[in-house]
């Protein structure tokens, strides 16, 4: 048991479905309530105002991109076996717990389900092209395990994108079960007000869709540094190896600091609206472990202290997730 909880990264799926959580109940559900205040004030009575996807079907898309990314997280390591027996000897299941054979099996059956249940939910709503979503995931996960992770930055970049895409699934299920009919009546009864949750529910989503990208953009780049050796004895062409150590830590630093710099225009705005509790909780959650990077980055020497990094950004990542609960009780 332990061996595939190991291969389908248990933690990391947590955090997608932590992720998936705090969109809808501290992103969306709460600009809904921001709404019905709204249309209050506008002398129009809210009915029927609030989420639109079921819980229950929101469960079933959660299952699906967990499904989804436990099957990746499987072939990752299928094609992976001979580098890991190098960067990390303590850790390799595949080929030693499981089979390769059944690794394999069940990177094939929890694709397949993750599909299938999200087609159904596409074909539910009335919108089946959505499904597509998840199909290409699971393409571009079974591609970036089998040819781009060798590659110098295109593999980060896709599993960044990725990354970006859990929140915007999010938001696209719920846009499209029904969400979109109900702001164009609320705008027919009460001027511009339907326009103006959909403004704000997309600036929030895609704002924390880039910090993800961001965020996990600068992981991916800190663990092939960390694995430099396992992959050059494999002949990947990963960043640090093609342009080496110190130009890859340079462009992680750059992407880092870009974040610090574009999260702190972003709390100014909040700051501005009076939004307090969040201006606070972003500058010591957030604001704080991106310094911790910086320095943990320009002070790197060992192994060790890009291990340390890649432990920071995960740390990141968490944080920015919460910070979508803070959102909801202090908005």
């Amino acid at each position: 048991m332990t061996g595939y909880l190991r291969i389908i990264r248990l933690p990391n799926l947590l955090i997608i479905a932590a992720t998936m959580l705090a969109v809808r109940y501290g992103l969306l559900e709460t600009l809904w309530h921001h709404g019905i205040t709204l249309l209050l004030n506008e002398g129009f009575l809210p009915q029927g105002i609030g989420l639109h996807m079921k819980t229950f079907d929101f469960g079933l898309l959660v299952i699906s991109t967990l499904f989804i990314a436990a099957a990746g997280y499987i072939i990752n390591d299928y094609f992976d076996t001979k580098t890991d027996r190098i960067n990390k000897p303590d850790r390799v299941v595949v080929g030693k717990t499981i089979s390769r054979r059944w690794a394999i099996t069940w990177h094939l059956v929890l694709s397949f389900l993750g599909l299938l249940i999200a087609a159904y939910l596409a074909w539910k709503c009335g919108n089946k092209k959505i499904a597509v979503l998840q199909f290409i995931s699971i393409v571009a996960l079974w591609f970036y395990s089998s040819h781009l992770k060798k590659q110098m930055l295109s593999g980060n970049i896709l599993i960044a994108l990725l990354a970006a895409m859990v929140p915007i699934t999010t938001g696209i299920f719920e846009f499209s079960n029904g969400a979109l009919l109900s702001l164009e009546i609320i705008n027919v009864n009460a001027s511009n007000v339907g326009t103006t949750l959909l403004k704000e529910g997309m600036v929030m989503v895609i704002g924390y869709s880039i910090f993800a990208f961001l965020s996990n953009l600068v992981r991916e780049i800190v663990k092939d540094i960390e694995d430099m050796d396992g992959d050059l004895e494999q002949g990947c062409r990963t960043l640090p190896i093609v342009a080496g150590e110190h130009q890859a830590r340079f462009i992680a630093m750059s992407v880092a600091m870009f974040t610090l710099i574009t999260l702190g225009l972003i709390m100014k705005y909040l700051w501005s609206y009076g939004l307090y509790e969040m201006f606070w909780y972003l500058a010591v959650a957030v604001q704080l472990p991106l310094v911790w990077l910086l320095f943990t980055l320009w002070n790197a020497i060992e192994k060790a202290d890009y291990t340390r990094a890649s432990l920071i950004c995960k740390i990141l990542i968490v944080t920015g997730v919460l910070s979508m609960v803070v959102f909801r009780f202090t908005f």
